[in-house]
């Protein structure tokens, strides 16, 4: 298995084994989920970068986990950051047979940094192997120690020193005993800019508007529509549907497959035409963000605004990919360190962040209003948002891992790898979203069909037109969000309704039941009874604000 701290280079290591891509970030804990492979017969796992092996977080005790069922561990080194690295080296060395990629040997040296390979090696009683590994140098011995390797290895001085020291300290004078700088390397001029709130916070607004303009502008608005609206719906869709509609005898099949809600006419054309183009290019432009170094910055700008909400500066990422879409960013929870952090973010996430296409809708509602409603409207999901987190904070119990983190040197993205990244990360969302989007479009047909649908309008009309003030033919909104969020805003166009009551109803659309492929993905990635859980609370929420909107506007 392969064993390192977090942007050390494991994964590119991984796929040169393997075969096989792996996620390779320069972000801290994209790397949770454990991936496995196969090399010349054996398994092959990449196990989450940590610093230690204390079983402070999720992370830690997942590669822990690993480490114990491994019989050689490889453990790849920054050779920039040798006094932080060693520490987890000494950790492992006192347990496994170890191996050690020395990996960015080539940065080490245009840094001016000197490491002794042999006199490492030496001191930890294993072999060292200098390597770039992103250019393949180092990889090829690393292959032939592993086909020659045994499992009975000479660890007793190490075990000893795991013994007698405390490990960190241990680690400290290791690297100061087998390196040197030739000249000393200052801090860079963006670095110091990008990690100070002044300039960093203003940079950061710069770099996520104009994010937010090229995925809710250029991609939501210009390329959904020739993806979804020319090609989907225009080219592709319309003679399938035809020709299964007279294949198929009139009923609950055809419903299911071409229906209004049908799993080809509703989940293929919502999967690929409209979420496809926005999930490969949020995650083309994450991808670029985390390539360069940047996105850790970000996190620890933002570390200090998160706390009070339980969660600290990695919360940023998802947030960020919530307003492009929040199904997505269920799945981009993952990467917090917690399953508590998970559990606040996702709620946070369903409650009070639009997603891009239904921003559009909202938008287009408000404007013509006035200013001072897209503004309210704004200012009450902020509000509603940090309080729904501070009172989640409070009542889930325990706290949030604290944010550790070394900042990754600053780099120009590498294309290749942007580019692998993006592909495979938007395959593997359509790959679990697609039959959660099929799954969904069958349940809706079945309530369709049996008249549930109408039945649950008419029992929600009181509600509707007593406590919200609203029409009873927003029902149909508000069920229509359900199945697409930006459907549901777009039905209270035709409901002639006043100022007040249409910030009302978007208010109350926002903070709804997230749509049913969020509900779904949810259920995938925290079960059936906390999304459930999630569901309700978003719901009351929702009529609650909305009421006593209603009664004072």
């Amino acid at each position: 298995m392969l064993a390192g701290n977090p942007n050390v280079g494991k994964s590119v290591i991984f796929n040169y084994l393997s075969g096989r891509y792996a996620d390779v970030s320069n972000f801290p804990g994209t790397t949770l989920e454990i991936s496995n492979s196969r090399w010349q017969g054996h398994v092959l796992t990449d196990s989450p970068g940590v610093n230690g092996l204390n079983r402070l977080n999720d992370e830690e005790r997942i590669a822990e986990q690993a480490v114990e069922g491994a019989d050689i561990v490889i453990n790849v080194i920054d050779a920039t950051r040798l006094r932080r690295d060693l520490y987890l080296t000494l950790q492992l060395i006192a347990s496994k047979p170890t191996v050690i990629v020395l990996n960015m040997i080539d940065e080490a040296e245009r840094d001016g940094l000197k490491i002794d390979v042999f006199a490492l090696s030496r001191a930890l009683g294993v072999p060292v192997i200098p390597a770039a590994a992103v250019d393949g140098r180092g990889l090829a011995e690393l292959v032939n120690i592993l086909n020659s390797w045994c499992r009975d290895l000479p660890r007793g001085v190490v075990r000893e020193l795991a013994a007698k020291a405390e490990l960190r300290a241990h680690a400290s004078a290791l690297a100061n005993n087998v390196q040197s700088r030739r000249r000393h390397k200052g801090v860079g001029l963006l670095d110091l800019l990008l990690t100070r709130p002044l300039p960093g916070l203003p940079v950061m607004l710069a770099v996520l508007a104009a994010i937010y303009w090229l995925i809710g502008g250029v991609v939501a608005q210009q390329v959904v529509e020739l993806t979804e609206g020319v090609i989907m719906e225009r080219w592709l869709l319309p003679p399938l549907v035809r020709l299964l509609s007279q294949i198929l005898p009139p009923g609950l099949l055809q419903s299911l497959l071409v229906g209004e809600f049908g799993i080809l006419t509703m989940a293929l054309s919502y999967g690929i035409g409209l979420l496809l183009p926005l999930v490969f290019s949020f995650y083309l432009l994450l991808a670029l963000l985390e390539d360069s170094g940047y996105l850790p910055r970000v996190a620890v700008l933002l570390d200090n605004t998160f706390r009070p909400l339980g969660l600290n500066g990695k919360g940023a990422i998802p947030l960020i990919l919530g307003f492009g879409c929040v199904t997505m960013a269920v799945i981009a929870t993952r990467m917090l360190s917690s399953r508590r952090e998970r559990l606040i973010l996702t709620f946070l996430l369903g409650l009070a962040v639009p997603c891009s296409a239904q921003v559009g809708v909202i938008i287009m509602l408000l404007i013509p209003l006035g200013y001072k409603w897209v503004l309210a409207y704004g200012a009450m999901l902020v509000a509603i948002f940090l309080l729904a987190g501070r009172i989640l904070n409070r009542v889930l119990g325990g706290s949030s891992p604290g944010l550790f983190l070394e900042l990754p040197r600053l780099r120009l993205p590498r294309p290749g790898n942007v580019l692998r990244k993006s592909y495979v990360k938007s395959k593997n969302f359509l790959r679990e979203a697609l039959p959660l989007f099929a799954l969904g479009a069958g349940i809706v047909t079945i309530l369709n069909w049996t008249g549930t649908l109408s039945t649950l309008q008419q029992a929600l009309m009181p509600l509707t037109e007593g406590w919200l003030g609203l029409p009873a033919e927003s029902v149909n909104a508000f069920i229509m969000g359900i199945i697409r969020r930006d459907f549901g805003a777009a039905g209270l166009f035709g409901l002639n309704l006043a100022a007040n009551q249409t910030f009302v109803a978007l208010m109350v659309m926002t903070l709804f039941v997230p749509c049913i492929a969020t509900v779904l993905v949810t259920i995938k990635e925290q079960g059936l009874a906390v999304a459930l859980t999630m569901w309700a609370g978003s719901l009351a929420v929702a009529v609650f604000v909305g009421g006593l909107l209603a009664l004072v506007i």
